[in-house]
């Protein structure tokens, strides 16, 4: 059958009234947003969000110092999807860790991939087991798991904080890729035990989140709306605001929590938490200072850059894994034709045209 196509008429990509509405909804948001201060709840282990009074521009903005980082671990993780039946998945991660030391990365572990078939009966077995090795004990609820491959590689990646602050040598600083409450998938034992480890061991505890759950008012996020106040008042410096000013922070968090920029002439901020421990906050934000002046990656710890880059999977790695998968399914019977229509999604083909 022959189909006749409608001539194409020229249209503008998007509506522009819906452009200017958008539009005016940021601008109204990040200059009139509201009078109270939000921390996700989900980070601080909360049915609800926290909220307390507070305005960016009440924060002190504190001029930071750059000391030598001296020896830095630092874990992040990484993972990607191999196959999605819809009701499971296939799903490959791991969790990497570096050593920064004298100004070197002396120390790189990067683990093979660990591949699990999940679905949504099994995701809960394996949740229970995880957890359970995790924390040392049997978990009594278990979390929602929406996406059960970025709660695999949660998981790994607080099991390598765990073990990385019980290797760490007095003094030496470990980095998390995050909140250091790790978010509703984390039990608050296994963030506390990381914590109780760190000060037994006389080792320096600090997680930098590159997507903050800091908001002020209506959502606006706290973190842009501080480095543009830094930007004017502060210049080409680094700095911290700490945001932990409020006294239930001291109820439920093990230190406390900032905005920093890094490096004089970074383009981005970061909210940092730092663990109550051997040394004072100040002290560890230099030390980050000192570990955020590389070329490549300026205003951030290039200790955990060096740790994503360990711990990604690449384009090229997710197509070698996915054709590995293929041959293993052949291995175990199934036609060529069954893995085809196992591996197709129509979404490629509509975008394809």
């Amino acid at each position: 059958m022959q189909h006749t196509e409608t001539p194409y008429v020229a249209q503008d990509l998007a509506d522009s009234r819906g452009l200017d509405e958008a539009a005016s909804f940021v601008v109204d948001l990040l200059e009139r947003p509201g009078s109270d201060i939000s921390v996700a709840g989900g980070q601080l282990g909360l049915a609800e969000d926290l909220v307390f009074s507070g305005h960016p521009d009440a924060f002190e903005l504190v001029e930071l110092p750059r000391a030598v980082p001296g020896t830095v671990w630092a874990i992040d993780g990484g993972s990607c999807a191999l196959a999605d039946g819809r009701s499971f998945q296939v799903g490959a991660y791991r969790a990497a860790r570096v050593r920064f030391s004298d100004g070197a990365t002396d120390l790189v572990q990067a683990p093979p991939l660990s591949v699990r078939a999940l679905s949504e009966e099994r995701v809960r077995d394996i949740a229970r087991e995880v957890l359970t090795e995790l924390s040392g004990s049997e978990p009594e609820q278990l979390p929602e798991v929406p996406r059960p491959v970025d709660a695999l590689r949660e998981w790994a990646e607080w099991g390598e904080v765990l073990r990385t602050v019980r290797e760490a040598k007095a003094g030496d600083l470990v980095l998390v890729d995050g909140s250091l409450h790790g978010g509703p998938l984390v039990p608050a034992s296994v963030v506390r035990q990381a914590h109780d480890d760190a000060v037994a061991g006389g080792v320096c505890l600090a997680g930098v989140v590159k997507a903050s759950t800091l908001f002020w008012g209506r959502h606006a996020p706290l973190v842009t709306l501080l480095k543009r106040r830094g930007d004017r008042e502060r210049g080409l410096v680094p700095w911290a605001a700490r945001i932990s000013t409020d006294p239930t922070f001291g109820r439920l968090y093990i230190g406390d929590i900032f905005v920093a920029h890094l490096a004089p002439t970074a383009a981005h901020a970061f909210r940092v938490d730092v663990a109550r421990g051997p040394g004072e906050a100040t002290e560890v934000l230099a030390r980050l200072v000192g570990a955020s002046d590389d070329p490549a990656f300026v205003g951030y710890p290039y200790p955990l850059a060096r740790a994503h880059q360990a711990a990604r999977v690449s384009n090229y790695a997710v197509a070698d894994l996915r054709r590995s998968f293929r041959d293993a399914l052949s291995r175990h019977g199934m036609s060529e034709d069954d893995i085809e229509v196992l591996f197709q999604d129509f979404h490629e083909v509509l975008n394809r045209s």
